[in-house]
């Protein structure tokens, strides 16, 4: 069988393809519907036909299937689609089922790019062996240590000072209260992430926008304390949460080849 493009191409327009067909072409009405009436709903088919139209139009021109052969491949792939949907609205909402739906919907296509490459998986073997591990598996790690591993350590160096200012502090339970639950983790991580992130790619001067849009955001907590040991505790676990992503990047850009 000749196609028209090689297969990475092809695989690349079908992720774009569930991209714009998934987040784009899905309007919020639909969503509900799905969440509301499940199996009964119409948005649940209309977006299912909404794939399938994509995933013709791509197996048409980007390959030498038969029309027929691009109706049936496209009618089968929206029944598929329909079905992981249907899954997800039946099982339940949240993050982590959001991902696991998105997952089942990137194997689809990579079963759909199989059938129609025959050297899918020789491509795939290719790419596999072009990675370099080593450097691979210490950028994983670097981001690994500015998560949870970070924070851990950040709190055991500020422990001595955090149990002494929550005693000094007698509406410590209100403030509690008026944050979002898990957001300064959170926003530790983000941090983190994104200073590692510019570090590893030499965009240094990104890293004073990072600190920069971070101290615009404490300005409010650190002028309404009014408590020098709040606005030292504040600025302590911020100079420390940079110094770590900041370390750690020059660390592994030394270390990678």
């Amino acid at each position: 069988m000749m196609f028209q493009l090689d297969g990475l191409p092809v695989l690349l327009m079908l992720l774009l393809g569930h991209v714009i067909g998934d987040f784009f072409l899905q309007p919020n009405s639909w969503v509900k519907d799905k969440n509301t009436h499940q199996g009964r709903s119409s948005a649940l088919y209309y977006h299912g036909l909404v794939h399938g139209a994509i995933v013709l139009v791509i197996v048409s021109f980007a390959t030498a299937t038969s029309l027929l052969g691009s109706l049936f491949i496209s009618l089968l792939f929206a029944v598929i689609h329909s079905l992981i949907d249907y899954a997800k609205v039946k099982v339940g909402q949240g993050f982590l089922w959001f991902i696991i739906d998105q997952l089942l919907h990137v194997l689809s296509i990579l079963f759909l790019w199989f059938y129609l490459f025959d050297t899918a998986i020789e491509q795939i073997k290719t790419l596999i062996n072009d990675i370099d591990y080593s450097a691979s598996l210490l950028v994983t790690l670097a981001y690994l240590m500015m998560l949870k591993p970070a924070s851990i350590i950040i709190g055991e160096i500020l422990s001595k000072w955090s149990a002494d200012l929550e005693a000094d502090v007698c509406d410590s339970q209100n403030k509690k209260a008026q944050s979002l639950p898990n957001a300064g983790q959170y926003l530790g991580y983000l941090e983190r992430v994104l200073v590692l992130t510019f570090i590893l790619n030499g965009q240094y001067t990104a890293v004073g926008f990072v600190l920069a849009a971070k101290s615009i955001f404490r300005m409010g907590d650190l002028r309404e304390a009014h408590d020098r040991k709040f606005t030292e505790y504040v600025m302590l676990g911020s100079l420390f949460s940079v110094s770590i992503a900041l370390f750690t990047g020059f660390i592994v850009v030394k270390l990678l080849p």
